[in-house]
Parts: structure tokens; sequence; C-alpha cells
């Protein structure tokens, strides 16, 4: 298959890619509206985006497993169908159940995208060109982030909140009929009977681990609730890494992490995404609550990040298939960490150009990092287990978000606590400032505590996760080997193989 042909056939799949990550973030502008249409709660919300990551977290492993076992290329297809449908079914929902509903399956057409993505790529694209799709890759996900809150909040503002699911419409049409032309027949390569035990006790395992780490900030992490969902979980995957071990068609195979180069970049992957979950989730709140930006004028505010992403990671990508990429992807998340310390530091005053080169090496350092990584995995493993390590790359990033998130809404509000007693977990959203920026001209008190207190602990919060990165380089540094030693390596064993048999 020529590379232009290979190209063209990744276009449609590329564009399921970023419409699935584009709807993470593009719903978030919308919940107010939607609060405001169905009288909903901020538990319904909270709902509602949180059913998506449940279902994604425990299904991304089998969805990728699943891509091993059948054709690919169909399994994308009907992906792309159950989430094109089920994303017309969430704009035209009555009431906040239906919504919950139409998003859990949103999910599982979502994952079976997400899940098969690079290993689709491992399949169209030969070891030494894979470098280019990481970096176009690494775009996708990094742009789609920024421009959810823009593209949101143009939706909700000029037309209304339907429109943040309508938009996938058109989008997985092109992407279904562009897959069914371009995209040539894909594996199956390896014909077996799905384990279904294993995935009973998996999906328990992450349902109730990820259900703790999401509700544990609302519930309380000494609540009775919070306790019960870790302490389920433990034994659950104990079970599943015995069941594992001694199964000879594992659902995962535990030994792509006896392969060094890929349980390097896993961690570090997992890793940093937990660093940016746990440093970013904040700014939102200090660009529209704050500075008293809209949503769509925030998104603006941040195209620093997939900016410079987009110009350093195709580049990244490509050198990664050509040299050792290590100090490369070390001295990128040393950048990113850069960034992190330049954000500590930040003052209410400060101006777009000054905020957009503050940020300007955060998106440099995830260019430098993500698509090597990326490349690295998918040239560590056999091609016949792309899916499985791709399914097993994004629940892990996936965990590690959502920790993030956790983690870092306790630093804040550990640190709010200090500025005002029994704080609570609130956040200065725009209606609250709104509301302390009109009683100011009677009492300004409450006004500068929330602005000031809000300052001090999201300067703590990038204080501490500027770290995060430096463990990251850490671990590259010391533990990652060269891709391409270890690939000649493999090619070496497995020729031995084959002329042995012969």
């Amino acid at each position: 298959m020529s590379l232009i042909k290979s190209w063209l056939a990744f276009l449609p799949v590329s564009a399921g890619l970023f419409m699935v990550l584009l709807d993470i973030s593009v719903l978030n502008v919308a919940l107010p509206q939607i609060a405001k249409d169905f009288g909903a709660t901020m538990t319904d919300l909270q709902w509602i985006v949180n059913a998506y990551t449940l279902t994604m977290a425990v299904l991304l492993a089998i969805s990728g497993r699943l891509g091993d076992m059948i054709r690919r290329d169909k399994f994308f297809i009907v992906g792309m169908a159950i989430f094109t449908v089920s994303s017309f079914l969430c704009a035209q929902s009555w009431n906040v159940e239906s919504l919950i509903v139409f998003r859990i399956l949103q999910a599982v057409g979502g994952t079976i995208l997400s899940g098969n993505t690079l290993a689709i790529a491992a399949e169209l694209f030969p070891p030494g060109r894979r470098g280019e799709v990481m970096g176009l890759n690494a775009i996708l996900m990094a742009s789609s982030f920024t421009l959810g809150p823009i593209i949101g909040g143009w939706f909700t503002t000029h037309m209304s909140w339907h429109w943040v699911f309508y938009i996938n419409v058109p989008v997985g049409i092109f992407a279904i009929f562009g897959a069914l032309l371009l995209l040539p027949p894909l594996g199956a390569r390896e014909k077996m009977a799905l384990d279904l035990p294993s995935v009973a006790v998996f999906g328990v395992a992450i349902f109730t681990l990820t259900l703790g780490i999401i509700e544990g900030q609302n519930w309380g992490w000494r609540d009775e609730k919070t306790i019960a969902c870790f302490l389920i979980s433990a034994p659950y995957i104990l079970a599943f890494i015995f069941r594992e071990m001694n199964y000879d068609k594992p659902l995962i195979d535990l030994n792509l992490f006896k392969i060094r180069n890929f349980s390097v970049c896993i961690a570090a992957t997992s890793i940093l995404f937990f660093g940016i979950s746990a440093s970013l989730f904040v700014l939102p709140y200090f660009l529209q609550g704050l500075k008293f930006l809209s949503a769509e004028e925030a998104g603006y505010w941040l195209i620093a990040m997939p900016l410079m992403n987009s110009i350093v990671a195709p580049i990244a990508g490509r050198i990664s298939d050509r040299m050792n990429p290590k100090y490369m992807m070390a001295f990128g998340a040393a950048l990113y960490s850069l960034g992190l310390f330049n954000l500590s530091h930040v003052d209410v005053n400060i101006g777009f150009w000054e905020f957009f080169m503050l940020t300007v090496p955060m998106g440099i350092g995830m260019g430098m990092l993500m698509s090597p990584s990326m490349n690295v995995i998918l040239s560590s493993v056999p091609i016949e287990k792309a899916g499985m390590a791709n399914g097993v790359l994004r629940l892990m990033n996936t965990v590690g978000q959502t920790l993030g998130v956790a983690v870092g809404g306790v630093l804040l509000t550990a640190k709010m606590s200090e500025w005002i007693p029994n704080y609570g977990n609130q956040v200065p959203d725009p209606g609250t400032m709104s509301f302390l920026a009109s009683i100011a001209r009677f009492n300004q008190l409450p006004l500068a505590l929330m602005t000031e207190g809000f300052l001090d602990s999201m300067h703590y919060v990038f204080s501490i996760m500027l770290f995060v990165p430096l463990i990251v380089s850490t671990i590259i540094l010391l533990f990652l080997r060269d891709p391409h030693i270890a690939q000649k390596k493999r090619f070496q064993e497995q020729k031995i193989i084959t002329s042995g048999l012969n």
C-alpha cells in the first residue's frame, strides 16, 4: 500500500478520533444552558460528564482487544455509526436521564474509535513512517481540548446547546463513508473467543476504581461510599491479574509490561496526563471567573498550547522515526515543567500576549514528548497486539486524567480553606464572581477573599504539579532504550525463529 493511500485511508480515522476527543471538552461549555433547560442539579451535570468517562474507562482495554480479534476496519465503522447515532440522540434528549443514557451509548462508540486508532495507524503505516502519524494524533489530542470551549461556546451562544452534539453527525457520516471507500481490510490477527470472565472482573475493577476517584471529592475521601469503591476494586484488580497470568488467551497480555520501552512510555504518558489534568483544570476558572472572559474568549487565551504542539509534534514524530528520541522526550517534559513554573506566578491583570508566551513552553513540551512516546509504544509491541497496547495506553491515560482532576481539586480546595473557612469544594465560576462583584460596592471583602484566595491556591497547585513532568523526564532518561535498537533486535529474533521453522 502506497504512502499516499495510507494517508487517505487514515483521514476518516483521524476525523473520527478528533470528534471523540472534541466531544469531551465541547460539552463543558454547554452544561449551564443544559441545566437551565432541564432544571438539572449539579449532581445531574456531573453524571452527564461522568457517565461518558466511566463507560470509556471500563471499555477501552476491551475495545482494543476486540480490535485485534476481528476486522478492525469494520469495527471502526461500527463504532463510528454508534457514535454518530448516539450524538443525534443526545441532541434530541428530553430530560437529564435520557441524556445520560445516550451519553453512555455515545461513549461505547467513542471507545471503539479511540481504542483502535493507533492500532489502525500501525497497520496502515510501516515502522519508520509512524512518527508523522503520531504527530498528527498529538495535534488532534491537543487541539481538541482547546478548540472545544471555542466551538462549544460559539454554538451555545449563537444557536443552542443541542448543536454541540449535532455537529458530530455530518463529521460522522463523512468518516463512515470515507472508511468504507478508503480503509483496506485490517486484521483479524488473533481469531479466538473473548474471555468473558476476565471482561466481567475487569469491568467491576475499573468501574469501582474510577467511580471512587471521580466522586471522592464530592462524597468526601473518608466517606463510606468512597472507601467502599476502593475496597471493592482492590480484590477485583488482584483477581484480574491472577486470571491474566494463568490464562493462555488473556484480555490484557501482562507480558507486554515486560517490554521495557512499552512500560516506560505508558508510565511516562500516564503520569504526565495526571499532572496536566491536575493543573490545567483550574485555568478556565481563572480566565472566566477572575478575568470575566467568556468561554469562547477563554479558549482563545489557551491557544498557545495546541498551536505550538501542532508545529512541534509532526517534527518530533519524524525525528523519532530516524533517531533515538530519548533526550528530546525528556527535554519536552522539562519544558512543560517550565510552563507550569511560569503559571505559578501569573496575576489577574496579565494580558493576552504575556499569557500566550508563558504557556508556549507547555505546547512545545507536549509536542516533543507525546508523539514520540506513542511511536515508541507501537514500535515496541508485536503488530498482532497493537489493539491491546492501544487500549491499555488509552485506559491508563484516562485513569491518570481522572485521578489528576481529583488530586488537583483536593490541593486547590485545601489551600482555599486557609483563606475561607469551611470553603468546601466550590470554584469561582462566572456566576459566583459576578454576584460578588455586584455586591463589592457595599462590601469588597468577599470578592477580595475569593480573588486572592483562588490566585494563591492556583499558584500552589502549579508549584506542586511542576515536579510531575520532572519525574517523567527522569523516568525517560533512566529507563528508555533506543527504540530502533530494540526493534532491530526483535526483527533479528523473528528472522531466526522463521529460519529455524523452515
